[in-house]
């Protein structure tokens, strides 16, 4: 069974469903209940890519006015806040393994794409959110 990630702010539960595919069809209701005891917390966790390297740590999600995740703020590089960089990723380019004690949430996207995607820097305003085709380096020519 998998167990899935709860985000709880400001005494508000909201569930977070497994990452679905891009080219996955849209499910009719997204959002399962579990049980207290089987939920992680998602919200400071490292985040990994796709080779399994350390590349980042989760920072915040931000939802739609319905409550569902729609992106992930990933904080990259830097050391205790100096010289990071922290950028929107659309929720599919996420997968979680809450059984891993290593790899429980990976990104899907490789370093060029992470470096090709505008940094999010004001809370106030909409945020730039990229997907891995978004931040896609243009074909060479």
């Amino acid at each position: 069974m998998q167990r899935m990630a709860l985000i709880m702010m400001a005494s508000v539960t909201i569930a977070i469903c497994p990452a679905a595919r891009a080219d996955d069809p849209p499910a009719a209701s997204s959002v399962q209940t579990v049980q207290p005891e089987d939920a992680e917390a998602i919200l400071g966790r490292s985040v990994t890519g796709p080779d399994g390297k350390d590349i980042g740590r989760l920072v915040d999600v931000l939802v739609d006015e319905n409550g569902q995740p729609q992106a992930a703020v990933i904080d990259f590089g830097g050391f205790m806040g100096v010289g990071s960089r922290k950028v929107a990723v659309h929720w599919s380019a996420l997968r979680f393994n809450p059984g891993s004690s290593k790899h429980q949430v990976t990104l899907e996207m490789t370093p060029d794409q992470i470096k090709a995607a505008p940094e999010f820097s004001n809370t106030g305003k909409a945020a730039p959110v990229v997907t891995p085709a978004d931040a896609a380096p243009p074909p060479a020519r």
